[in-house]
């Protein structure tokens, strides 16, 4: 990196990104592909943040609609409303264009809300909310609704799980989809950016130090190394997800009294394994606090159920399922379906993330609508930040960045016409809804991640770049052998690449905890968070 920095030390650009979450990482693709020149950097890995621990949906949108009472509270909240709307528009517009240009990264099931007389959520709710789907974006990929008011065992082979078969009033189910895993798709549009010409730096910091003569934002770079560098940039746009405010608050060479815009929530999961009558379905619902609860289908029998929606505050890096959050799931899990009996040991892994929601100070939980906020008041001029941007819409995001972008600097001179540059889709990384690769195809993939994706770690490699450790805890020797893959890329010597394996060891029984803590090993803390 120290070589790099030294490069490209006193270099201009018209815009910077700083944060390669899916959504900085789209956006310096799309600026890129208009013709600006970008830097692209990211104080961690790609996907680092909440890109790389959501809920892993592309949904439809109809969770924008689901509230406690919600005939009363959007009718006395109509902004709630409108927000809803727009959510739900973008969402069923991300659903089509994903579905129809990645099918392979996508995975359909069949979605079932089952409705109680007690539940929150009554069948007209769906009738109207469903509808409205249907009138709000495109009709393809279809929905595919349709309402099971009887021979619930019959229809849904799962059914025999549920509780209170004889209350049950009826069940919607409507296609939906997950992904694979949304890490890549941040990965290869950062790629992709960096081939149509973008600098693209993980593992670097950037830190805005002051504007000069001309406008432009001079920005501190260091690298994890130590090496630094300074350059600067026409726009900087703070696509730092939850760190966003800590991006504002260090700028300039005095500190910023920005406003804060970001509140974090946190949301957890647990993974398990369950049996064949579950395959190609999904299960949607409101828990017992009045927040939407999902089972979701990942890879051969594993599915899991979340997500927990708390008020975070403090460092999101490394953020992990609370033992009061798992025993939460599990009890929600066991109360929809309480033919599992669902226990501790049967929780495979965990993981948590922290959603970058929008500040608000009359809403505790934030605001879920995206927004793009501009801090020339804030005395950060040329800076533009973006909040609650999910990761299934990053694709109109970065369009509406690059609109901004248009706003204030004005189209560039080598704007590219024609056709919209299809969006770049890996075709030999592993996947998890197909078998796990092994032998050459394994050591392949994980040398790929080091030679061609800027991966430099363990972690990056098995989570982020091959989602092999999403499948399962990777045993020690599984580690090891793919430590021994990349050794001689990332110029480990044996001593460094034991060390490597042991860090990645303590990250997967910590921050991907499985059900009973090992506890050998100290559990993650944050501020907030209850413990085991």
């Amino acid at each position: 990196m120290g070589q790099a920095l030294a490069e490209i030390a006193g270099s201009q650009w018209d815009v910077a990104v700083i944060g390669a979450g899916i959504n900085g990482a789209a956006t310096a693709r799309e600026l890129t592909l208009a013709g600006y020149t970008v830097l692209l950097c990211e104080k961690g890995d790609f996907a680092g943040g909440a890109s790389g621990r959501s809920s892993r949906m592309l949904h439809c949108g109809l969770r924008y609609f689901e509230a406690e009472a919600p005939v009363r509270t959007f009718g006395l909240h109509p902004r709630r409303l409108v927000d809803a709307m727009t959510m739900a528009r973008a969402g069923m517009k991300a659903r089509h264009e994903i579905a129809a240009t990645a099918p392979e990264a996508v995975k359909p099931f069949t979605m079932c809300f089952p409705v109680y007389p007690e539940s929150p959520v009554r069948p007209w709710h769906l009738d109207v909310g469903l509808r409205l789907l249907q009138q709000l974006g495109p009709s393809e990929p279809p929905l595919d609704y349709q309402k099971i008011t009887t021979d619930f065992d019959a229809r849904l082979p799962f059914a025999k799980d549920l509780r209170n078969r004889d209350r049950l009033e009826s069940i919607a189910t409507y296609r939906e989809y997950v992904f694979d895993w949304p890490e890549r798709f941040c990965v290869d549009a950062a790629l992709e950016a960096e081939a149509h010409g973008a600098t693209v730096l993980n593992f670097c910091r950037a830190r805005l130090v002051e504007r000069d003569p001309a406008g432009r934002w001079e920005i501190a770079l260091e690298a994890q190394d130590g090496s630094a560098a300074r350059v600067s940039a026409r726009l900087v746009l703070n696509m730092a997800g939850t760190w966003i405010d800590g991006v504002n608050a260090g700028a300039g060479e005095k500190p910023s009294r920005s406003r804060r815009l970001i509140r974090g929530t946190k949301g957890s999961h647990v993974m398990v394994r369950l049996p064949e009558a579950y395959r190609g379905y999904g299960i949607a619902t409101m828990h017992r606090q009045g927040m939407p609860f999902y089972c979701l289908p990942s890879h051969d029998d594993f599915f899991y159920f979340g997500p927990t929606e708390t008020p975070f505050e403090g460092d999101a890096g490394d953020v992990a399922a609370t033992g009061a959050e798992i025993d939460f799931l599990l009890g929600e899990a066991n109360f929809l379906l309480p033919g599992l009996r669902l226990r501790r040991e049967d929780v495979v892994f965990t993981w948590a993330g922290v959603r970058p929601l929008t500040f608000d100070a009359d809403q505790p939980m934030g605001r879920r609508s995206r927004e793009i906020h501009d801090l020339s008041a804030d005395g950060l001029p040329g800076v533009l930040a973006m909040t609650a941007g999910p990761v299934m819409s990053h694709r109109g995001a970065a369009r509406t960045m690059r609109e901004r972008a248009e706003a204030v600097l004005g189209k560039p001179d080598k704007a590219m016409g024609g056709e919209p540059t299809p969006w770049r889709i890996a075709k030999d990384a592993p996947r998890l809804s197909e078998p796990e690769p092994a032998g050459n195809l394994r050591r392949a993939a994980l040398r790929r991640a080091v030679s061609e994706e800027h991966a430099r770690d363990l972690k990056g490699i098995l989570y982020t770049r091959t989602a092999l450790a999403w499948r399962r805890h990777l045993a020690r020797h599984e580690v090891e052998e793919a430590a021994a893959s990349v050794a001689d890329l990332l110029a480990w010597t044996p001593e460094r690449a034991a060390e490597e394996v042991d860090h990645f060891l303590a990250y997967q029984r910590t921050v991907f905890r499985a059900g009973i803590p090992d506890r050998s090993y100290a559990m993650p803390t944050s501020t907030g968070d209850m413990q085991p």
